[in-house]
């Protein structure tokens, strides 16, 4: 349920933008009939559990909707030569530290229904 913005001038094209965090709430208490405070404290506690679940096993699987992994990437040395790809000159290489991020990928149920 995207929010459509009225074109202020003639003939300007109607901006369809997506939900935000707060109309999200709002649409979830409207549906729901429970008070955007309770669904604001549910949201929380799911947040809370999918990220502990992803630190600790790697891996959640939100409802059959999506699966979050936890993706390591390893440090890189700094100092070697590569080339640049839009100036085709060589250039040292910078360090970059670890990190780790999230990778979210849809599963068969949000496939089938877009």
């Amino acid at each position: 349920m995207a929010i459509k913005k009225k074109p202020k001038k003639k003939g300007a094209k109607i901006v369809v933008k997506p939900l935000t965090k707060m109309e999200t709430y709002r649409t979830l208490a409207d549906k729901t009939g429970l008070a955007r405070k309770d669904v604001v404290a549910v949201c929380d506690a799911l947040t809370d559990v999918m990220v502990k679940s992803v630190k600790k096993h790697g891996t959640y699987n939100f409802l059959g909707l999506m699966k979050m992994t936890l993706v390591k990437k390893p440090a890189v040395r700094g100092g070697k030569m590569v080339r640049n790809p839009f100036t085709g000159e060589m250039v040292k290489q910078k360090p970059k530290p670890a990190s780790r991020t999230v990778r979210v990928r849809p599963l068969k149920a949000v496939k089938d229904r877009l």
